[in-house]
């Protein structure tokens, strides 16, 4: 199974994979509906349930080999996977899914924006279930939503980064009004460019200015030839 790549992700961002996962399992009129995110070896389960029959809301499975599990099929495959009665599946009737009573399953894959995979949305029945009609399309569609959700918090994620690099100097600095030293916060006097070079991303070149260079070198023959 594919790892995605470690995001920090908000308690917003949980909470509406938690109601969309509410509104799959109560449009579907089925007792289970989940949002699954990859986790280095495991699946972090957003989980919903019609009656409390589903369990914990957030929980972690560990991927050991041998487990069937739907979701990490979905997952593995990068493909939808529907299950209309595992008992009538020679390898499906053996999952944990099966085990627990869930023989009805459909499942599609979740991305990130960059293509790779993020985790899956799915849907469990007690009992058998072609989950006809527009339900399927409508997990691609909260797929699509999560995907672009992902998107965003990696933005997010990534300005605050740069916001954090970006050191900025605010309040009153102390020069001195002959050699322009400035005095730091523990008492040392610093040359303006090492002051600013410690507190910010700048860099300093050097040169001279136009009047700095008429008064150094103003009166030297090889600069008025020059100048000329």
């Amino acid at each position: 199974m594919e790892e995605s790549r470690k995001l920090r992700i908000p308690d917003i961002a949980l909470l509406k994979w938690q109601n969309i996962a509410d509104l799959l399992a109560q449009v579907a009129a089925v007792p289970a509906a989940t949002v699954n995110i990859v986790e280095d070896n495991s699946l972090r389960v957003i989980g919903a349930s019609q009656g409390g029959e589903a369990g914990a809301k957030d929980t972690r499975i560990e991927m050991r080999p041998g487990l069937k599990i739907y979701c990490a099929a979905v997952i593995q495959t990068r493909e939808k996977l529907l299950i209309p009665d595992a008992t009538k599946s020679d390898f499906w009737r053996e999952s944990e899914g099966a085990k627990a009573g869930f023989i009805a399953y459909v499942g599609v894959p979740i991305f990130n924006p960059d293509g790779d995979i993020f985790g899956s949305i799915c849907l469990f029945d007690r009992k058998p279930n072609k989950f006809e009609g527009p339900i399927l399309r409508l997990m691609e569609e909260f797929s699509e939503i999560i995907t672009g959700h992902i998107q965003i918090i990696t933005k997010n994620l990534q300005l605050e980064d740069t916001l954090k690099e970006v050191r900025t100097l605010q309040g009153l600095i102390p020069i001195c009004a002959n050699c322009k030293k400035i005095r730091d916060d523990k008492g040392f006097w610093q040359k303006v460019e090492v002051y600013l070079e410690q507190r910010s991303n700048a860099r300093f070149t050097h040169g001279l200015c136009e009047d700095c260079i008429q008064k150094l070198y103003g009166k030297e023959k090889w600069y008025k030839e020059k100048d000329q």
